[in-house]
């Protein structure tokens, strides 16, 4: 028996700010006035978003190079697909205000595109708090000899946005809203979800793509659209439920880079801001339906070898079963597998990970898909041995936190 629906409510309470592409933050925040950039050797850098919060300094930034994307510098390391942490791979990075020279404490790449016409990347920065008399700072950033320096000015910010204390618990997972803003045509709520194994994923969304600064409104919607053409059938969004009866879909999503566990022990905990299309201005509270979450559970192994098939396997107390092995492209062989019924609680899904011939890397999937049928690929040496590492547990839904709108 499916278990009932979990639902909590929450009441407007501290007025916060919220800032677009960073998040919410404390009252006293001061933010960017408008976008900056700089240009070197033919790469332009602009600064789309500061929040300057009392206790820290989000920083989003944006790189375009036009033209062909193989006359980049050789030994640049910025505008790399493979580079998604360039503080690790030399790249300097400093907020200087007046005497203060902050540096980066972490610097993540959020999006890269690369095309015949142009490259570009969008990165997320974090430094220390700015004094908060400056109302004016220069971002800089060293790439082996070339540098760029943007300096921008700061402003207080409105308060536009309010805490939220709607929670919701099952199976020892927790599922909170802790913040809701309206920005332009979008509702954007916080949410945090909290568990005692890694989050693996909460719910299943379209996936949407960043928007760059050239990217238009249409080309925007094309994109959206082709998304939902192509995984539309396989998505299970959260979805939003006004007071009016209206239903709307997640139409974008923006993920927290900070690590899911803070020390060995603690619980996991994943937070991301949801964006909805905005209900209705009479709308005066909503609904969030959060359709599952998933977890990684990497306490079990199991080896199996493929000559064997079909055959039985355990990883602690799920079962599933290796049916056989087929080749597929260059040295990869595709492995079927079947998970057995189970009305337990959160429910097994599927092995985590999967080991071939190369300990380096792993075959897996975003999610088992509606049947008990699955298959892995990955590099299978001789013998074909293969370990499964880690369980994929559903925490099934819906769990549903009312939120007020007004």
């Amino acid at each position: 028996m499916r278990p009932a629906p979990a639902k909590a409510r929450s009441k407007l309470t501290t007025p916060l700010i919220f800032v677009p592409t960073i998040g919410f933050r404390a009252r006293g925040t001061r933010t960017q006035r408008e976008r900056a950039e700089a240009s070197t050797s033919g790469t332009k850098l602009s600064v789309s978003a500061v929040a300057a919060a009392p206790d820290r300094t989000d920083v989003v930034i944006e790189w375009e190079r036009t033209g062909d994307p193989a006359n980049c510098p050789p030994d640049s390391r910025l505008l790399v697909y493979s580079n998604m942490a360039p503080l690790e791979h030399g790249v300097a990075v400093t907020l200087v205000a007046g005497r203060r020279r902050l540096g980066a404490l972490t610097m993540r790449r959020r999006a890269y595109q690369a095309s015949y016409q142009s490259i570009g990347a969008i990165d997320a920065l974090t430094f220390p708090a700015l004094p908060g008399d400056a109302d004016t700072a220069e971002l800089r950033v060293s790439d082996g000899p070339q540098e760029w320096r943007v300096p921008f000015t700061l402003g207080p910010a409105e308060l536009n946005a309010t805490a939220l204390g709607a929670r919701v618990e099952r199976d020892g997972v927790i599922v909170r809203a802790t913040a809701v803003s309206r920005d332009e045509d979008e509702l954007v709520v916080a949410l945090e979800v909290e568990a005692p194994q890694q989050i693996r994923q909460v719910a299943a969304p379209v996936p949407i793509s960043a928007r760059f600064s050239n990217t238009s409104e249409e080309d925007q919607r094309s994109r959206r659209a082709e998304m939902h053409r192509v995984f539309g059938e396989r998505s299970r969004p959260i979805m939003l439920e006004d007071d009016r009866g209206k239903r709307a879909e997640e139409v974008g999503r923006l993920v927290s880079q900070e690590p899911q566990q803070a020390a060995p022990g603690q619980s996991f905990s994943s937070r991301f801001l949801v964006m909805f299309d905005a209900p209705s201005g009479d709308a005066k509270s909503a609904t969030l339906v959060v359709p599952f979450v998933e977890l990684n559970d990497f306490r079990t192994s199991v080896t199996a070898d493929l000559r064997e098939a079909p055959l039985d396997l355990e990883l602690g107390e799920h079962r599933f079963r290796v049916l056989g092995a087929e080749p597929t492209g260059v040295d990869q062989q595709r492995i079927a597998l079947q998970r057995m019924p189970s009305s337990a609680s959160p429910r097994f899904m599927q092995p985590a990970r999967m080991y071939g011939a190369q300990p380096d890397k792993f075959a897996w999937l975003p999610e088992g898909g509606p049947g008990e049928t699955l298959s892995l690929t990955t590099a299978v040496g001789d013998p074909p041995i293969v370990t499964f590492t880690g369980v994929v547990l559903r925490v099934d839904g819906p769990l549903r936190l009312e939120i007020p709108l007004a």
